[in-house]
Parts: structure tokens; sequence; C-alpha cells
């Protein structure tokens, strides 16, 4: 699997375990900047694409990765909030490394975790070629994003799609969720963005380029009736 595409979800449990994830970090206090503006240019992607010295991190977005360590906040807004976001970020990574058939690793790891801000929340061009894995990004939005590739000239699109209203900034049930499978070898430019009026969610789960099998599984698992 090269191609970036779309895939649906179809598994209620899991389902469920996405829309939990999602709540906690609407209701976290996070935070946005309103700079690097927006830059997803083709002229831009071109420049980086002939630039030897680029790592493979993308090197402009606006917003605070929750991917790493959460901090725990001295004073939170509301107590609860800090321990229901880091127990709910544990609980659905853990469902990753033993809870789905055939998936089962220890290489399961965030790559993104966010809440991209109204507007101008972004990700910049970049191809992870210091880090080669297959990705499965989980967007929920509550107004208009897109997420963009492009591999060796061919440009594939995918909208958010959005159905309705909900929790949060977004909204939950399968047809608020847009989820994007891709594979990143240093081939594959990414890039992605907000244009909606709310926040943009983003959970990008990803696993090292030699166990695509395991992608695979979680693919299967979450496109069944469950």
């Amino acid at each position: 699997m090269k191609k970036m595409k779309q895939i649906p979800i179809k598994n209620i449990a899991f389902l469920r375990r996405l829309d939990a994830l999602a709540e906690s970090l609407y209701r976290y206090p996070h935070t946005a900047e309103g700079l690097p503006k927006p830059d997803l240019t083709y002229a831009t992607l071109r420049e980086y694409q002939t630039d030897d010295s680029f790592v493979g991190y993308p090197k402009e977005h606006n917003y605070t990765d929750y991917a790493g360590p959460v901090p725990i906040r001295k004073t939170p807004i509301q107590p609860s909030t800090d321990s229901s976001f880091r127990q709910m970020k544990m609980w659905f990574l853990r469902g990753f490394l033993a809870g789905i058939e055939g998936a089962e690793s220890d290489k399961w790891y965030y790559d993104t975790l966010t809440v991209q801000a109204p507007d101008k929340g972004f990700t910049g061009w970049h191809n992870s070629k210091n880090k080669p894995h297959h990705s499965l990004r989980f967007i929920n939005n509550g107004g208009r994003g897109y997420s963009i590739a492009v591999r060796n000239g061919r440009v594939t699109k995918i909208p958010d799609q959005f159905r309705g209203k909900g929790f949060g900034q977004g909204t939950i049930g399968a047809g608020n969720w847009t989820v994007i499978r891709n594979m990143f070898d240093g081939e594959t430019w990414f890039a992605d963005k907000n244009q909606g009026a709310k926040g943009r969610f983003v959970v990008d789960m990803a696993i090292p380029i030699e166990r695509g099998a395991k992608m695979d599984a979680v693919e299967k698992c979450i496109t069944s009736f469950a």
C-alpha cells in the first residue's frame, strides 16, 4: 500500500474508543499558535524536494503536539481534565499494542496527537524520511479541512467529512470521522490543514515500515462490523 487512501470505520467498539480520546483532548486546556501562517503551496513543496538537507520532519506547523508525555498542570482549568486525557491517551494506545487481533506489537506509537486551531491550523509538507513508517490518521472536524499527499508526481487530496452536530469541537459518529492510511518511505510528501471555524482533532498512529502486516490487521478490524 503506497498511495494514500481513505478507509471507513464500521467497528462500533473501536469508534467509541476514538470518540473518548477526541473528547478528552477537546476538553483539555490545550493551546495553539497563530504563526507560522499555513504554506501548503506546490512551490514550497518543490523547494523541499530539492533540498538535500531536508530531514523529514515538517519544517512548519502551528499546534501543540501531545504525542509525547503530557505535562501535569499545577492549576488545571478543571481538575478532572488532566487525568482524563492522560488516561484516555494510554487506553487508546494499549488497544493497538495488544487489543487488536493480528496487530499486537510494542512498536506502535503516536506520531501526532493534537487539535489544530480553527481556520489556520496546519501541518506543513514533510516526507518522514527520517523515520519510515505506516500511518493511520484519524481526523475529527466540525467544519472543512483536507489532507494532501504527493507521490511520484501524483496528487491525492482527501477532504474532511462532516455530518451533523455533536460533542466538543467536532462530532461523534462514524460519518464524522475521516480515516486516512498512508505509507511514508521518503517518497510520499504529506500536508494537511483546518479550514473550518472549529478545532480539528488529529491522532496519527504509526508503526515501522517493515511491519505493514500489523497495519493490515488494524484496517481489517476497524472496517469490519463489530
